[in-house]
């Protein structure tokens, strides 16, 4: 079966008016193919509220305005309907707070309440509407415009004073003119003098810095000198200290070993007592020779036997 141009262009002409149809609501919030429940809110004002606006419930975007109509009769009230999805379950005392934005958007924001005691569709929601962004600027100036006086008042005050001091501030500045005068005089009438002192010193700056180059290859050397001599008595003072140290530690070690003189001398007894027998002989021989020089400086010297009765006749006298 074959169509004519007439009816392919009609059909496409219907299809795509569908499309731009369902495109333009999808776009506007209209969504042809989701399932939703119906709740109904009641306003005495929407502030500007429109259908396809957003419904949210914690930020997230649960729905939508289906419908938005004026109750004449019943005192100018608004019944807004409200698509939203039907997985989200509210409770009966779940409140839709009509919010706007600072830039006028205008959203309803769901609280969900008790959901234990959940509601049906079609049901009506309590209503609340935040204050405006004009209510909150006003509330917020208001203590601005309370001390506006108060303000006005000290700026008055403080502009009184500035014209009093007018006349000294003139004063102060004729005087800074006058300074400043005398400044550019002085240095007009010394320029000459300036230039001079200032070429002087440049003069002395080179003279300066020839004699730094001069003196800093001495300095380095004394440098270098001084450091060969400061490590060479180091160098000799570190060696008799470690020969110090040496013969130090020998001296004890000499000590601490019970097999050498010294520490024989330490340790034992018998070297300190015979050392000590020997002094006292020598002793009783020294004071012997004293008193019998005859005994051992004589010609020939006498024999034993007669020493013995010498010294036998010296103890009966």
């Amino acid at each position: 079966m074959r169509f004519s141009k007439e009816i392919k262009v009609g059909l496409f002409a219907i299809i795509t008016i569908t499309m731009f149809y369902m495109g333009f609501n999808f776009l506007k919030g209209i969504e042809f193919f989701s399932r939703s429940n119906r709740y109904y809110v009641i306003y005495t004002d929407v502030g500007g509220l429109t259908k396809s606006n957003p419904v949210t419930i914690s930020g997230f975007n649960v729905g939508r305005v289906a419908d938005i109509r004026l109750l004449q009769q019943d005192g100018n009230i608004v019944i807004v309907g409200l698509d939203i999805d039907r997985d989200i379950i509210l409770g009966d005392s779940a409140v839709a707070k009509l919010d706007a934005n600072f830039l006028g958007e205008v959203s309803i924001v769901v609280d969900v309440g008790d959901i234990l005691r959940p509601i049906k569709p079609l049901d009506t929601l309590y209503s609340r509407v935040d204050p405006g962004l004009a209510e909150m600027l006003v509330s917020s100036a208001q203590p601005i415009t309370d001390n506006l006086p108060v303000t006005i008042a000290n700026f008055n005050a403080l502009l009184e004073r500035l014209s009093k001091n007018s006349d000294e501030l003139n004063k102060t500045m004729a005087n800074f003119r006058a300074t400043s005068y005398t400044l550019n005089k002085t240095l007009r009438e010394n320029a000459g003098d300036i230039k001079s002192t200032i070429e002087e010193f440049k003069k002395l700056t080179i003279k300066v810095n020839a004699t730094l180059d001069v003196i800093k290859p001495m300095l380095s050397k004394y440098s270098v000198l001084a450091d060969s001599l400061n490590n060479l008595e180091l160098a000799n003072t570190v060696k008799n200290l470690n020969i110090m140290l040496e013969e130090t530690s020998a001296t004890v070690s000499a000590f601490r070993n019970k097999d050498s003189t010294l520490g024989k001398l330490m340790y034992e007894d018998s070297l300190y007592n015979n050392l000590n027998n020997t002094m006292l002989a020598l002793d009783s021989l020294l004071i012997h020779m004293n008193q019998n020089p005859k005994h051992f400086f004589g010609p020939l010297g006498k024999s034993r036997k007669k020493i013995k009765k010498d010294l036998a006749k010296q103890q009966k006298k």
